[in-house]
C-alpha cells in the first residue's frame, strides 16, 4: 500500500529532527559559485585561484567546503588543488549531485586551450547549476502540500472545535460528569497549537533550497510601537466596557503603528534589491559598450545610468571615478558594494580583464550578464510558483481564520441562552491572543516560503494581517445568528 502525504510529511519532520535530511540549500549556492569561478577562469586565472576567491568571498556553505579544499591542498594531505575538490566532491549526497557535476565541468574548462572550448564548457557549467536549481525548487514547491494543509487544518479547525463543538457536546453528556473547562481550552490553544504550527514550519525551513544560511540579526526595535496596544486597550475599555472590542481595537492600532515603524527601513531594502537587479542588467550593457570600443568608466557609467532606479549610483561612480587616482577598483567597491558585493566584485574582474584588452572584457561582462539574467530568472519563476501557497497562507491569518472562529463564537451565543449550559466567557478573549499567536506565527511562515527572513520582512507581513484580521474577527463576532 503506498504511504499517504501525511505520513511522508510526518517521517520527513522527524528525519530532519534526528539530523539525517541532506540540506538543499546547497543548490541555491551553485549558480554563484559556478559564475564565480567562470569569471575568474574565464578572465585566464586559474583553478587555485577560482577555488581560494570561493574559500575567502563565497556563499556560507559553499565558502566551508572550499575553505576544507584548500586546506587540504596546503597541508599536502592531496596532491593538489584539483585532487582536493575532486575528493571533497565526492562527500556531497546525492542531492547535490548537479553541484558536482557543474563544478566538474569547470574543472574541465580550466583544462581547456583554445578559448572558445573553455566558454562552451563554462556554459554547459552554469546550464547545469540553473537545472539542479530549479529541479529543487520543483521539489520543494511540490513537497509544501500536506505541511500547509497541517497548518490550515491545525491553525482554523482545532481552535474552531474547542471553541464550539466541545462545550455543546459537554452539554450533552458526552463527556460524563468531567467537563472541559476554560483553562485546558486556553493551554491547548495558545500553547500546543503553536507548538505544532512552529514544528511544521521548522520542517518547511529545513527543506527550502532558498533559506539563506546566513545568520541575521533581529532588530526587535521594529515591533516597539506594538506596546502602543497597552494603553490603548486601556483607554478604550475604559470608554466602551467590553474587554474584547478593546483587544481588536487596541491590538490592530499597534499593528498600524508597527507599519508605520517598519515601511521606510522595508522600502530601503526593496529599493537596493531593485538596484541590485538593475545593475546585474548593466553589466551585460556594459559588455556591449565594452565590445564597441568604449572605455571601461565611460561603458559602466553609461550603463548604470540608462536604469531606472541608479541614477544616484550613476553620478557616485562619476564621483568615485574623478577621485580615485587610477584605483578604479576601490571606486567601483566604494560606489556598488553597499548595493550588491557580487556585483561589485564581478565589475572588478571585468576591469581587470580590460586591462588586457577590452574586447575580451566585453565578451566577459555578456556572459557573466546572461548567467546572473539567467539565475535570477529561474529565481523569480519558482518563487511565482510558491505565490499561490504564500498568499494562502496570507488569507488564511488575514482572514479566513478570524472570520470562522468569529462567527463559532456568535453561533454559542444564542445555544447558550437557550440551553444556559454553555458558558462562553473568556472564550472571545482567548481567540484574539491566539489570532495575533497565529498572524506572528503565519507572518515568519510566508518568510521561510519566500526565503526572505529579514526583520523588516517579518514585521511588515505581521503588521499587515494583524489589523485585518482583529477587525475582521470583531466584525464577526457581532453577528447576530
Amino acid at each position: 500500500m503506498s504511504e499517504s502525504p501525511f505520513a511522508r510529511y510526518f517521517g520527513d519532520v522527524i528525519s530532519g529532527l534526528k539530523g539525517r535530511v541532506s540540506s538543499p540549500r546547497i543548490l541555491n549556492e551553485t549558480p554563484e559559485v559556478v559564475g564565480t569561478m567562470s569569471i575568474v577562469i574565464g578572465n585566464g586565472g586559474s583553478l587555485d585561484a577560482a577555488i581560494r576567491g570561493i574559500a575567502k568571498e563565497g556563499p556560507p556553505i559553499s565558502a566551508s567546503i572550499f575553505t576544507r579544499i584548500a586546506d587540504r591542498a596546503d597541508t599536502r594531505v592531496e596532491a593538489d588543488m584539483k585532487a582536493s575538490l575532486a575528493q571533497e566532491l565526492s562527500r556531497l549526497p546525492e542531492e547535490a549531485s548537479s553541484y558536482s557535476m557543474a563544478l566538474h565541468m569547470v574543472v574541465s574548462a580550466s583544462n581547456a586551450r583554445e578559448a572558445e572550448e573553455r566558454d562552451r564548457m563554462l556554459r554547459d557549467a552554469s546550464n547545469v547549476a540553473l537545472t539542479g536549481l530549479r529541479e529543487a525548487g520543483k521539489t520543494y514547491s511540490s513537497s509544501l502540500n500536506a505541511p500547509c494543509m497541517m497548518v490550515f487544518g491545525i491553525g482554523i479547525m482545532v481552535p474552531m472545535v474547542l471553541m464550539s463543538v466541545l462545550p455543546m457536546l459537554s452539554v450533552s453528556g458526552m463527556f460524563g460528569a468531567t467537563s472541559i473547562g476554560l483553562g485546558q481550552v486556553t493551554v491547548v490553544t495558545l500553547v500546543f497549537i503553536p507548538a505544532m504550527v512552529v514544528l511544521t514550519m521548522l520542517s518547511i525551513r529545513d527543506r527550502n533550497p532558498f533559506m539563506p544560511e546566513e545568520k541575521k540579526r533581529t532588530d526587535i526595535r521594529l515591533l516597539l510601537p506594538l506596546a502602543s496596544a497597552a494603553p490603548a486597550f486601556a483607554g478604550v475599555c475604559a470608554v466602551t466596557g467590553d474587554p474584547v472590542s478593546s483587544m481588536c481595537i487596541a491590538g490592530a492600532a499597534g499593528g498600524v503603528l508597527c507599519l508605520a515603524a517598519v515601511l521606510p527601513k522595508y522600502r530601503g531594502e526593496a529599493l537596493r534589491a531593485r538596484r541590485e537587479a538593475q545593475l546585474q542588467d548593466a553589466v551585460f550593457e556594459t559588455g556591449n559598450r565594452l565590445v564597441s570600443g568604449d572605455s571601461f568608466e565611460d561603458a559602466l557609467v553609461k550603463a548604470v545610468a540608462e536604469r531606472a532606479d541608479c541614477g544616484p549610483v550613476a553620478e557616485s561612480l562619476r564621483r568615485e571615478f574623478s577621485i580615485c587616482r587610477g584605483d578604479v577598483q576601490s571606486a567601483v567597491r566604494n560606489a556598488l558594494g553597499g548595493i550588491s558585493p557580487l556585483v561589485s566584485e564581478t565589475v572588478c574582474e571585468i576591469h581587470r580583464a580590460s586591462l588586457r584588452d577590452l574586447r575580451d572584457a566585453g565578451r566577459l561582462a555578456l556572459s557573466v550578464g546572461r548567467q546572473m539574467k539567467d539565475q535570477e530568472g529561474v529565481r523569480r519563476s519558482i518563487r511565482s510558483d510558491l505565490r499561490g501557497m504564500t498568499d494562502t497562507m496570507f488569507g488564511t491569518a488575514s482572514v479566513f481564520a478570524p472570520l470562522v472562529l468569529g462567527l463559532s463564537i456568535s453561533m454559542l451565543g444564542p445555544l447558550s441562552r437557550i440551553t444556559g449550559g454553555i458558558d462562553i466567557s473568556g472564550t472571545a478573549e482567548i481567540l484574539v491572543v491566539y489570532l495575533v499567536e497565529l498572524c506572528a506565527l503565519l507572518a515568519v511562515l510566508i518568510s521561510f516560503l519566500d526565503g526572505k527572513v529579514a526583520t523588516e520582512d517579518i514585521v511588515r507581513r505581521f503588521s499587515v494581517m494583524l489589523p485585518v484580521s482583529l477587525l475582521v474577527f470583531l466584525a464577526s463576532i457581532g453577528v447576530n445568528l
